[in-house]
């Protein structure tokens, strides 16, 4: 109590301070007011929304739209089987590299006829018959007469014996008998592809003349450019093919080729004639057999080895206006040709019509023409290095198999890999090495060019392409399984890339056995690096009922699609042309409907 207010006195009640004096009655007023104010019913007034919350709602509806579109135009790829591929953060350790060494052969009849049918009904096999008549398909620039003998026959009709035991060595250009049994059974004993030039005349005689009399002796189309051209016509495509050919070689094409035409020095009309020794796992060469049933060619070629129709060839191409071209014969080159004709080459490329924008990729040949280029067997590294930055950045597409790509990733300075890991590759090895060389080709085409751009992602996913023409596409093609890598956000559409893969590992099992009596040699689940997340990898499952399975890594697509293999092949020369060329054409000519 203070010491003023006494013990009768009132209490000091609301705002009073301890001097002033308020009366009871004033006090109990003030006191009720307080009481009801305090007792009475909030009353919800609705307002409307503040425009800074009316606008964030706009704007998020506005994303949502957007980001809906966007997934209409980029799905998500991993459906379907897909939905299986998970990352793992595991580190890779090396028994990826290696996951087909040791294979777990599977023929169960029912799992092949799964696979297919769902690589069937990925591609449309054989539904569009007539979507080819009306597009005009060029091809250049190697043509032959393929000789195709027994190759133990043939190296028994020569006397030869096998070196295989002391390690035979692989010679760039053969010069001697010895040089070409000691190249023969390097490849031989890996069951690898290979194509060598002889230089000296006088032994390619001595083997020719061998083969002329071999009792398994069998003309047909060859070169690459001339295997595809048949292969075009056969679906129904305009095709113009330019190379030397010959009386025999004219009346082994389709007469649905339209030839153009290349005139010799003299004039004359011949063949050039190259040698292909095929064998099959059950061959024997001294005391060895072969992994896998493969060939072995030949060839002293003075015409493809200069590619002397190679501007005649561009001069008509000019007036055809094709809608694609497709382009073979770079490994013929001879060393002293090699980098005078690859200049030219690419002078002649750059004349070929290319538009950035993504609507004309297609469909208007007088803007724009979508070139593909199929390698084959080199074994210079300091001209496939040329190619490296002097050609294949400069197309659209290339096709190549597993020799092919391990020798160019070796020669370009992959370290991971030996080539003797790209004799049985696994899934992982060749995922690194094709990304390898779409990211040198990238860098040799800005080395050599200013006029080129990175933009990958565009507007919202809309695809977008370079203001200059640049490898986007790499098919791959392996004995059992095939890898279409793309840009992603490229020109190339990724339902289409699917579909390409498909029939391509259909047209791969159909040439060789027509599907009879095949199995599978690919695991069902295999691991790849994940970029995305270094030092992980990506589980990749393979659905038989859907067996192209497909993801995105480090701004590229994949697209994998196991192989049927024939466990006795009927043929193996050319199967890679026909394969790339099938690859191609569901890529490009089908897109008009399948977009």
């Amino acid at each position: 109590m203070s010491k003023r207010q006494t013990k009768n006195s009132p209490p000091l009640v609301g705002n009073s301070s301890p001097t002033s004096q308020s009366s009871p009655e004033i006090s109990k007023k003030k006191l009720k007011k307080i009481e009801q104010k305090a007792n009475r019913p909030k009353i919800l007034v609705e307002r409307p929304l503040s425009n800074l919350k009316f606008g964030g709602l706009v704007i998020f509806f506005i994303f949502l739209v957007i980001f809906y579109i966007y997934l209409r135009i980029n799905p998500l790829y991993d459906s379907g089987n897909n939905n299986n591929n998970n990352n793992s953060g595991n580190n890779l350790n090396n028994s990826n590299n290696n996951t087909n060494k040791n294979i777990n052969i599977i023929d169960d009849i029912n799992l092949m006829k799964n696979i297919e049918n769902g690589l069937k009904d990925i591609s449309k096999y054989k539904e569009w018959n007539e979507e080819c008549k009306n597009k005009t398909i060029a091809v250049g620039y190697n043509t032959n007469l393929d000789l195709v003998v027994d190759a133990i026959e043939l190296m028994d009709k020569l006397k030869l014996k096998s070196s295989i035991h002391n390690r035979p060595m692989s010679k760039e250009v053969i010069k001697s008998l010895d040089d070409f049994e000691q190249t023969f059974s390097h490849y031989f004993k890996s069951g690898s592809a290979a194509e060598r030039m002889i230089e000296n005349e006088e032994t390619f005689s001595a083997i020719l003349a061998a083969a002329l009399q071999s009792e398994s002796k069998q003309f047909y189309t060859g070169g690459n450019a001339g295997i595809m051209a048949n292969r075009l016509v056969a679906d129904g495509c305009n095709v113009y093919l330019g190379g030397i050919i010959g009386k025999k070689l004219k009346e082994l094409l389709s007469p649905s080729v339209s030839i153009i035409g290349y005139q010799s020095e003299n004039g004359e009309e011949f063949d050039e004639i190259h040698l292909i020794m095929e064998y099959n796992k059950q061959s024997k060469w001294g005391s060895i057999s072969p992994p896998r049933s493969n060939r072995f060619i030949i060839s002293r070629d003075n015409t493809n080895s200069h590619l002397m129709t190679m501007e005649s060839f561009h001069q008509e191409i000019e007036k055809k206006q094709p809608d694609l071209l497709l382009l073979s014969g770079l490994h013929l080159l001879t060393e002293e040709a090699q980098e005078r004709r690859v200049n030219d080459m690419l002078n002649l490329l750059k004349q070929i019509p290319y538009n950035n924008d993504p609507s004309n990729f297609l469909n208007h040949p007088t803007l724009n023409v979508p070139i593909h280029l199929e390698l084959a067997s080199i074994a210079s590294p300091s001209y496939i290095n040329l190619l490296a930055k002097k050609i294949i950045p400069f197309v659209d597409s290339v096709g190549l198999n597993e020799q092919e790509l391990g020798f160019i990733y070796v020669s370009t300075g992959g370290k991971k890999f030996s080539l003797d890991d790209f004799k049985e590759p696994s899934v992982n090895v060749v995922v690194n090495a094709l990304l390898h060389i779409m990211e040198i080709s990238f860098n040799y085409a800005t080395a050599a060019n200013t006029n080129v751009d990175d933009n990958i992602l565009g507007d919202f996913g809309i695809p977008t392409m370079s203001k200059q023409r640049l490898l986007t596409r790499i098919h791959f093609h392996y004995l059992s399984f095939h890898l279409i890598i793309t840009k992603s956000y490229s020109q190339w559409s990724p339902k289409l890339t699917s579909a390409s893969v498909a029939a391509s590992s259909i047209e791969a099992t159909f040439q060789a056995c027509r599907f009879n009596s095949v199995e599978l040699l690919l695991p069902l689940s295999v691991q790849v690096d994940y970029r995305y997340t270094p030092g992980a990898t990506k589980s990749i499952i393979i659905n038989p009922s859907s067996p192209v399975t497909t993801w995105q890594d480090s701004g590229y697509e994949f697209h994998l699609a196991p192989v049927l293999v024939c466990k006795s092949p009927l043929k193996t020369v050319g199967l890679g042309d026909s394969i790339s060329t099938m690859g191609f054409l569901y890529q490009t000519i089908k897109s008009k409907n399948e977009n």
